[in-house]
């Protein structure tokens, strides 16, 4: 799993550029006893045929990222944000486009270089070494996008990686395809590696729309809250999945969350009940298309979320993993 996880962060991915990761959960999935296909929209879907009911289990494959808006004359590269980019962490991060171009953000303050008083993203520009902007053209153009530098680092059983945030969930998905026993299946399942996730939840629409499924439950992370004291909320790193309750965009089935406590309790797997008050997940999408779908979200506690230092434990990865195996085997 940790290798598998590294491959999916170190590569280029954020929102309508995921064709590279798509590339690498394919050949991930030659083992699986599956139908692989891609959707319309650019949706990779997995499905397993099944006497039951259709199943639609849901991880996305974009990251949050950077678009450049315009150069300057000194080279300098000013952009705007792919998703919720958090501007009190960008300052000193590092920035790398799809063409293997690197750079380095800093801000623009011509009052208080070293404490400027607010963070605006359009103050923000990258820095990739150009000396004027017929240079900087010979490397990057207007509306190249970039991501966060991706440096992986494992330290005992916590990882700490840009784009955790949802290769980490993408990595349960592919392990469950890869370890499920199809004889012993109760659900007609679809696994879907959603797109263009970190700018509307577009891609879970689209494909609920088209496999218009009876449950659903989307994997991705949440705000771990054990990074401060006293703690932003329940959530702690290694205790375990965390079965969504309710966040800011929804409030998940009751029935669909009481039977994945019920698998957890019985199973002996960790776990912990997430409620936040902020940000949501494809399980939103899923939840409200068509006449509706009973919907949960099983969540990754993670810290820093959309910075370049996302933090996961390994444990709560492998936990998710035999809590959704659990839940859709008999």
């Amino acid at each position: 799993m940790e290798y598998l996880i590294e491959k999916l962060v170190k590569t280029f991915g954020p929102s309508s550029k995921e064709d590279k990761v798509k590339h690498l959960i394919k050949e991930e999935l030659k083992k699986c006893d599956c139908e692989i296909f891609e959707d319309k929209f650019g949706n990779l879907v997995a499905h397993i045929p099944q006497n039951g009911p259709k199943l639609m289990i849901a991880s996305h494959l974009d990251t949050i990222g950077f678009i450049v808006t315009d150069i300057d004359k000194n080279g300098l590269l000013r952009f705007t944000s792919i998703g919720g980019l958090r501007p009190s962490f960008l300052l000193g991060s590092r920035v790398l486009f799809e063409n293997g171009i690197s750079g380095m953000i800093y801000y623009d303050d011509k009052e208080n270089l070293w404490e400027p008083k607010e963070f605006k993203v359009e103050k923000f520009f990258i820095d990739i070494g150009a000396k004027s902007k017929k240079d900087a053209l010979n490397f990057v153009n207007i509306g190249m996008e970039g991501v966060f530098y991706p440096v992986f680092s494992k330290n005992y059983d916590r990882v700490i990686s840009p784009s955790l945030d949802d290769r980490s969930g993408c990595a349960v998905i592919v392990e469950l395809l890869n370890n499920i026993k199809k004889k012993s299946l109760k659900y007609d399942l679809y696994a879907v590696f959603t797109v263009q996730e970190e700018i509307g939840v577009k891609g879970a629409r689209t494909s609920t729309y088209e496999i218009t499924p009876e449950f659903g439950i989307a994997v991705d992370v949440t705000t771990a809250g054990d990074f401060v004291d006293p703690h932003i909320n329940a959530l702690e790193l290694g205790k375990g999945p965390a079965i969504k309750v309710m966040d800011g965009g929804m409030i998940t089935n009751i029935d669909l969350r009481n039977e994945l406590i019920n698998v957890a309790t019985k199973n002996k797997i960790p776990f912990q009940l997430e409620v936040i008050t902020s940000g949501t997940t494809d399980a939103f999408a899923i939840q409200i298309t068509k006449e509706g779908v009973k919907t949960a979200a099983v969540s990754i506690p993670t810290r820093y979320i959309h910075t370049q230092g996302e933090v996961i434990d390994l444990s709560d990865i492998k936990n998710t993993v035999a809590l959704l195996k659990n839940f859709i085997e008999k």
